[in-house]
């Protein structure tokens, strides 16, 4: 019998992950039980793979090095740990994510909805609080990913960005990421 994954475990596995495949590095996962017992529910059993790599994992194919559960869980691991070897080193400041919360906070609500914008990556946003998907969505510190979604935001946001006053408020944001808003596309 399936049980339902906690909630608790998917997002530390998206977190100790970057929410990237633990084998190609794509983004936005699927969570697989490595030993193939749906109802193993322990973190351990679990790694963030792309639905190719997710596939892969289930076949059995004779002609290929197939990703076996002890490949997958030494890949998962090498990867959590270059992830938080990341995290350490990142020139994200401390206070970032808090800047962009005060920021969408204090312009109101976006001309695009932050669930109808981020659903089209991972359905799993339609249903999100804002707060949790700034939160996920920017917990990276893969630079390109930094730049499209403060991109996104920007977009997302145009009409109200243009007040001088919350355009240097965004600025701001966008060097709290690390990120020179003259970089943005």
């Amino acid at each position: 019998m399936r049980k339902k994954l906690a909630e608790e475990i998917k997002i530390q596995v998206i977190a100790l992950s970057n929410n990237r495949c633990c084998i190609c590095q794509t983004p936005f996962v699927q969570l697989h039980h490595i030993d193939g017992i749906r109802s193993n529910n322990n973190i351990d059993n679990i790694a963030p793979l792309c639905p190719n790599c997710h596939s892969q994992a289930h076949s059995n194919n004779k002609l290929t090095a197939n990703l076996t559960a002890s490949r997958v869980k030494i890949l998962r691991d090498k990867w959590y740990s270059y992830c938080e070897s990341r995290k350490e080193g990142s020139n994200i400041s401390a206070n970032a994510l808090l800047k962009l919360k005060n920021l969408v906070r204090s312009l109101g609500l976006a001309d695009y909805s932050w669930q109808k914008t981020f659903s089209t990556i991972d359905p799993m946003y339609s249903n999100m609080p804002r707060e949790e998907m700034i939160q996920r969505i920017f917990a990276t510190s893969n630079r390109d990913d930094l730049l499209t979604a403060l991109e996104t935001v920007r977009q997302m946001y145009g009409s109200k960005l243009a007040d001088p006053s919350s355009l240097e408020k965004f600025n701001g944001v966008c060097n709290a990421f690390g990120i020179g808003f003259e970089e943005l596309g």
